[in-house]
């Protein structure tokens, strides 16, 4: 469980898609942090990312607590930080909060829910 966040983010500063993209259920949801949209599965998902990654994101946790319901379904909730490439060409540092619903699908944790926020 412990290992579920820190592998999204390894895989997100590393911007690879089809491997950040992987770690969502088949009907996954995602609110992005940059998007306005809610999107629900893969094509949606992977949209997003192909956006988010493009600005070649360092990301790291700040805080984090988890939540176990059971053996199966646990939570994940935070803050981090994501340095990005910004319009005028320079490096931005956006601070964000995020949600994680993970569950256990065929021996494996994916991300069945993901909202993630620009702090106010």
């Amino acid at each position: 469980m412990e290992n579920a966040l820190n592998k999204w983010i390894d895989l997100v500063s590393q911007q690879n898609t089809d491997e950040v993209v992987s770690l969502y259920a088949e009907n996954g949801l995602l609110l992005g942090t940059f998007s306005d949209e809610i999107r629900v599965g893969e094509v949606k998902i992977r949209e997003y990312f192909d956006y988010f990654l493009a600005k070649k994101p360092q990301a790291s946790v700040i805080d984090s607590k988890t939540h176990v319901v059971d053996e199966n379904n646990f939570s994940v909730n935070g803050f981090y930080d994501f340095e990005v490439d910004g319009s005028n060409g320079q490096r931005e540092l956006a601070h964000a909060r995020f949600t994680f619903v993970f569950q256990k699908q065929n021996g494996t944790f994916k991300i069945l829910s993901h909202h993630s926020s620009i702090m106010p």
